[in-house]
Formats: structure tokens, sequence, C-alpha cells
């Protein structure tokens, strides 16, 4: 099945679904460009209050598909930065939905929003493949933001997923919600969470990323060179 992004609505609240099942929702370049124009749009547009980013069926997004070129998972790679880039600065308040896998690209897309709902048996983490690369779209710079160097560790390097009640523990994940019921505690949130004045929404969101000292555009270019420099048998 060709990986495609849906867009619907709910209310005051855009829904924006990864749908690759067979792939476990793993994104690809054109799903990313489609995010990020309906990003665009959805900026412009007054009736747009509040964003949802989530999976289809039952996953949330299983990482990028890019192939073996380099060149391709290069552009693949930057696609990608630009989205979440775009999710940081968004005026609105986003909030990922995530049930079943939010690995790789998929992980760095959920902490790039500014909430997280996850299932109960939802699982967020790095896979194999990365350790040693991390070009994932940013988890290694919103990661030590928020958890002690030891958590860090374990999530990039021991590619084992972590369950969602953990992440919710150390203040990742906002809210768990039963499997099944995830986007709707989402939409849920999101129609109240639309109430805010733009303004007042849009000038927090500013404040938060004038706190960090290293912007996510430095650490994206980071990760651009550790793809470009990568060690033999890594993707």
């Amino acid at each position: 099945m060709t990986a495609e992004l849906k867009a619907s609505r709910n209310d005051a609240t855009l829904i924006l679904t990864f749908a690759n099942p067979g792939q476990r929702n793993a994104v690809d370049s054109n799903v990313l460009a489609a995010a990020i124009e309906t990003l665009s749009k959805a900026e412009r547009d007054d009736s747009v209050r509040a964003l949802v980013l989530n999976g289809a069926e039952r996953d949330f997004c299983g990482g990028v598909e890019a192939g073996k070129d380099l060149a391709t998972q290069i552009a693949a790679l930057e696609a990608l930065q630009n989205l979440i880039e775009m999710l940081r600065s968004f005026p609105k308040p986003v909030i990922a939905a995530v049930e079943g896998v939010a690995l790789d690209a998929g992980f760095s897309l959920a902490l790039g929003c500014d909430l997280i709902v996850a299932g109960q048996n939802a699982v967020f983490g790095v896979s194999p493949a990365q350790v040693g690369t991390w070009a994932i779209g940013g988890a290694g710079w919103f990661l030590p933001k928020s958890l002690p160097p030891q958590w860090v560790a374990e999530i990039m390097l021991d590619a084992s997923p972590l369950p969602a009640a953990r992440l919710h523990g150390a203040g990742i994940v906002n809210r768990l919600a039963p499997d099944g019921e995830v986007l709707d505690k989402a939409l849920a949130w999101g129609e109240r969470l639309a109430a805010t004045a733009p303004a007042a929404f849009e000038q927090f969101k500013t404040l938060l990323t004038s706190a960090s000292s290293t912007t996510l555009t430095q650490y994206f270019s980071t990760e651009r060179h550790a793809l470009l420099t990568k060690r033999p048998g890594a993707i």
C-alpha cells in the first residue's frame, strides 16, 4: 500500500493521519511534503484552532521510507525536519494521538507536538538500524531537555521501545488512554484548547522556543552531518 496523508476535520480541530498500515504507517517524502503543505494552509485558516496528528489503524508511525540511496535519505530527512520545525512553530495547539508504535521519525514527530496522548500499549523509541546515526528528526534534541542523561542513553542506545506508561511517568507523555480511545481523547482535548485565544498560544510557544540555548535548526544540522558520515552498516 502506498503511504498517504489523510486530512479531516472535527469541528475546529484538523486531523492529520499517516496511512501506510503495511509498514506501520511509515512516512515517505510525498507524505511529508503533503503534511507541510497542509500545515501551511491550516496556519492561515482561522477556522482551524487545533491540530491532532495520528496514524491509521493500529500504529502512529514506524519511521521513514527512503530507500538505500543516500541522497534520497538526506532529502527525506530534511523534509521530516522541516515538518517538525513547522509543528514546533505552529501557532495553534498540536496534539499527538499515539497508538501502537512511534519509532524513529514517529518518535520525533510525537515529541515535536505540544502534547501527547498515548494508548496504554503504545511504545516509543529508536530502532536498531538508527543506533549510531540517530538521524530521526530531533529526538536526540528533545529528550535531553526533559529527561536525565541516563534515561536518554537508555532510549538512544538500547533500541528497545519504551512503554507509554514509563514515558508518562517521566512527563513526556501527557495522558494515557485505553487503546482504541486515544484519538477521541485527543480530539476532546483539542476542542477544549481551541477555546484558547490563538495569540496567547502563539506567544506561549515563542517563549518556550526562546528558552533553549541550542536551536532545533542547529541540532538538525548535526543530524544531517551524522547521516552523511554514518558508520558502515547503518542506514
